[in-house]
């Protein structure tokens, strides 16, 4: 069974969607969540613990910063394969002829090649990791001209969703949403969650490098605590700013709604367990006797990640007139109901 997508353009302030999917699909919902976290949240880890390395004067940090180099590299490389795959589809669609995509084909053309070239210049962040010894400040440079456009593309794609969804013209007053709209904590919250995934899946990176990254027990000592302490950190800040969301929702929709209640609860409670974890591994003498803790952690992170999207998918359903994207929430409600 395939998705069906429908769109219609009633109103300049009703969002046309209708998507229909098969209920073991959700079941990969995870899956493209990793790979838009690792192509988003691996590379400033890895420049930042460049950065780190370059103050302290110390390996380790630089070690880890060319460990996440590369699972931002593989990452980056998936992800712009499914992005080619989508675009082939695409352009075998009426979509690309549409009003939108003619109307904002700069728009749209910015917003992957920004991204674009900032994969183009990780590749050689990462390929240089053996000249960066000689060359620390170049090679750090090249780390921000990489993380730079991935940054402002993720801006240009958001700037993409207030005109699709919103209806508005770019020149509008009211293009901007006004400071208490639930538009700002949404846009606000994939940058630490992206981090936090990343550092999640990161921890399992040290274990499947184990034995090819051999640099003794002391730098996996400092590695996973360090990844842990990055996944704690950034956790904390999803939290509150899925306070801040429900703040600015709360007077306006019911949340307490079964089918949304009930997955932002999911979500809030997996991120929980897995700040535990990485608690455990963050404040251990031993952290890589920790395996458990460390594939619980990304693991759980993931399942937070799925289910705080299913929460505001819901809401969307609920609330937003012509938007229809069905969960598994009502047939999980009514199996354990």
């Amino acid at each position: 069974m395939t998705g069906h997508l429908h769109k219609k353009n009633d109103t300049a302030h009703e969002v046309p969607m209708a998507l229909i999917l098969p209920l073991w699909a959700f079941a990969l919902l995870p899956l493209p969540l990793l790979l838009a976290a690792l192509f988003w949240g691996a590379p400033p880890i890895a420049l930042v613990s460049e950065l780190i390395g370059l103050i302290s004067g110390k390996p380790f940090p630089a070690r880890a910063a060319r460990q996440m180099s590369r699972l931002a590299l593989g990452g980056h490389v998936l992800f712009w394969l499914v992005i080619a795959a989508c675009m082939a589809l695409l352009f075998s669609h009426p979509l690309r002829q549409s009003e939108f995509v003619t109307g904002n084909s700069l728009l749209l053309i910015a917003a992957l090649a920004l991204p674009f070239f900032g994969s183009l210049a990780l590749v050689g962040y990462d390929l240089s990791w053996k000249f960066a010894r000689e060359r620390k400040a170049i090679h750090f440079l090249l780390g921000c001209v990489a993380n730079i456009p991935i940054k402002y593309g993720y801006w240009a794609l958001a700037g993409l969703g207030l005109l699709y969804f919103r209806g508005v013209s770019l020149d509008s007053p009211a293009f901007l949403p006004p400071w208490g709209s639930a538009l700002w904590p949404l846009m606000a919250l994939w940058l630490p969650l992206s981090l936090c995934l990343a550092a999640a899946v990161g921890l399992c990176y040290l274990l499947l490098r184990r034995d090819a990254d051999d640099w003794g027990r002391d730098y996996y000592r400092f590695a996973a605590p360090f990844l842990a302490k990055w996944h704690l950190v950034c956790g904390l800040i999803v939290l509150a700013v899925m306070v801040w969301l429900y703040a600015s929702l709360k007077g306006i929709f019911n949340l307490h709604l079964p089918q949304i209640f009930n997955a932002g609860l999911a979500s809030a409670a997996c991120l929980g367990l897995a700040m535990l974890l990485s608690l455990l591994v963050a404040v251990s003498e031993n952290p890589m006797r920790f395996k458990v803790s460390m594939v619980g952690t990304a693991v759980l992170s993931l399942v937070h990640a799925s289910m705080l999207l299913v929460a505001i998918l819901e809401t969307l359903n609920r609330y937003v007139p012509g938007w229809s994207v069905p969960t598994f929430m009502p047939d999980l409600l009514r199996l354990f109901g």
